[in-house]
């Protein structure tokens, strides 16, 4: 799991920004919550121009070094950073009873200056001016002749050794590499946009069709929500698709529905495969849903036991210990990231009504 995220001079957060997922808070309530001292869910809420959507933004970075999977266009990325300035990263991450810490820098989306690797507390990579030293077993005969220095040596040694799966350290660098390999960030505020875990998504509604079983899933996934169409796959000549029962007629689904639907759609494409993730961030999530619905959204998240999940919105609603709980709600303003359970010396409670308390300023700390 990610235990904590830092970064400092990436768009609009010039100085340190810390999003911290441990936790010592022990609430009787919604405990499926944490997991091993950490948060396993949580919501951030804040402002317009707060940074919600540069957070997930910055939080995804390591994606675009790392991994070969799907991401945002490169000069929308390029955008986020303030080229006359090193934009530094730190990851935390726990595995187990260890802890991994990955350290880099930049001044551009593609071009790493410095990367540095610990597994607890013990420098195993380190890439940077003076040059490169791996301490992994199994990269002795590792050719660094071939490396580009400008490129992750992270993904380099991943890519080219054959580390020994008997040694706990690379176990642990192992998982990490798989770990970022499994992130995933979507919206549907901008279009049906995602980074990570895939390497290619095509049409949705025909990828849906062509695979096996998904039609019917949908439409049990509507019909929990409250939504009802009559589906059915058809194949129109170019390719399946979805199609909805209208008295007489099949008409694609496509063609009928709501932007709102359309959205949800696009969510349950991810959802199907969200076992499968590691960690997820979903951006502005329900700014064309219902209140009743978003929450129906996040608790079906909440019931798939290994993901962790960042969810941002306005949506003040939100804010319920019905929900959620006091230490996974995330006020972020001012270039800093903090749970209402910290910015309150209130001692909350299950029945406190978190909403009214927001807009009464009781977390303006």
């Amino acid at each position: 799991m990610l235990q904590e995220f830092r970064v400092r001079n990436y768009k609009n957060f010039r100085d340190e920004l810390v999003f911290s997922f441990k936790t010592a808070k022990s609430y009787e309530f919604n405990r499926e919550l944490i997991k091993n001292g950490m948060i396993r869910d949580c919501l951030v809420v804040g402002g317009n121009a707060s940074g919600k959507t540069n957070l997930g933004y910055a939080i995804f970075d390591i994606v675009q070094h790392i991994t070969d999977k799907s991401r945002q266009d490169v000069k929308l990325y390029s955008n986020l950073y303030n080229t006359n300035l090193t934009v530094e990263f730190e990851y935390t991450f726990q595995f187990g009873s260890s802890t991994l810490k990955y350290c880099y820098e930049k001044k551009d989306v593609n071009s790493i200056l410095r990367e540095r690797v610990f597994v607890d507390g013990k420098k195993i990579l380190e890439n940077d001016t003076d040059g490169a030293q791996v301490r992994l077993k199994g990269t002795e005969t590792l050719d660094l002749e071939k490396w580009d220095r400008s490129l992750s040596l992270v993904k380099y040694v991943y890519a080219n050794t054959v580390l020994d799966k008997e040694d706990d350290i690379c176990m642990i660098f192992y998982e990490f590499v798989q770990f970022v390999n499994n992130m995933l960030w979507f919206s549907s505020t901008e279009g049906n946009w995602y980074m990570g875990f895939s390497t290619v998504v095509g049409n949705l509604f025909e990828t849906i069709a062509g695979t096996e079983g998904a039609v019917e899933q949908l439409q049990d996934f509507l019909d929990d929500l409250g939504i009802h169409y009559q589906l059915l796959t058809k194949d129109n000549g170019e390719g399946k698709n979805v199609y909805c029962r209208m008295g007489e007629r099949e008409v694609q689904l496509a063609s009928l529905i709501s932007s709102g639907t359309r959205s949800l759609i696009f969510f349950f494409f991810w959802y199907m495969q969200m076992g499968k993730c590691s960690f997820l961030f979903v951006d502005e999530f329900d700014a064309f849903y219902h209140t009743d619905l978003a929450k129906a959204v996040v608790r079906k998240v909440i019931e798939i036991p290994n993901v962790q999940a960042v969810f941002t919105s306005h949506n003040t609603d939100l804010m319920s210990n019905d929900l959620l709980r006091p230490d996974c709600i995330f006020k972020l303003e001012d270039n800093r990231i903090s749970p209402f359970s910290e910015l309150t010396d209130k001692a909350l409670r299950e029945a406190h009504n978190l909403q009214k308390m927001y807009k009464a300023g009781a977390f303006n700390d």
